[in-house]
């Protein structure tokens, strides 16, 4: 029987309906014509309709869900013995390999789920910048968030490769 499903992609579906609604919500607030890029000093350089620069944040969205969607996918089928995993032979051992798949599935969600996050906190900072005049985007703070999605992945990676640890036999 199957398990309830993981925390990585109830993470995943839910960034995904959260980055949808702001999008929406976005949308209802925006000028017609935006500025749709920004210089490092965070001045604008490039302005797009509101149509081109909401179809170019959908665009982006799109590929990060079909790619995470396909790589949760991709753990699943992918044979035993091309998975580069920690103790291999142990995780993917036919009574704990359905888990083990599982959750790197979960983890691909998870890792997915926060590379969503910061694509759409780009584009909301974007729109922000959008709304004042003068129009300037907070470059300190997408510098901090994308050193914030860099640590969260580092702290990931570095949780998986703990977590799949042989378990002591006194355990």
């Amino acid at each position: 029987m199957k398990e309830k499903m993981r925390f990585g992609r109830l993470f995943f579906i839910t960034v995904l309906l959260f980055c949808i609604f702001e999008t929406a919500r976005l949308w209802n607030s925006t000028p017609a014509q935006m500025a749709s890029h920004f210089d490092f000093a965070g001045r604008p350089d490039h302005f797009a309709t509101k149509e081109q620069f909401f179809g170019f944040e959908i665009e982006t969205m799109f590929a990060a869900v079909g790619l995470g969607v396909l790589i949760q996918v991709l753990v699943l089928i992918t044979p035993a013995e091309w998975v580069n995993l920690p103790n291999r032979t142990y995780w993917l051992a036919p009574e704990r390999r359905e888990q083990t798949v599982d959750r790197l599935s979960s983890f691909a969600a998870t890792l997915f789920g926060i590379v969503l996050l910061g694509i759409h906190a780009g584009f909301e900072l974007a729109a922000h910048a959008n709304l004042h005049q003068p129009i300037l985007f907070n470059a300190q703070l997408m510098f901090v968030i994308i050193a914030g999605l860099f640590a969260a992945g580092g702290l990931m990676l570095v949780w998986l490769a703990i977590s799949f640890r042989v378990p002591s036999p006194h355990a």
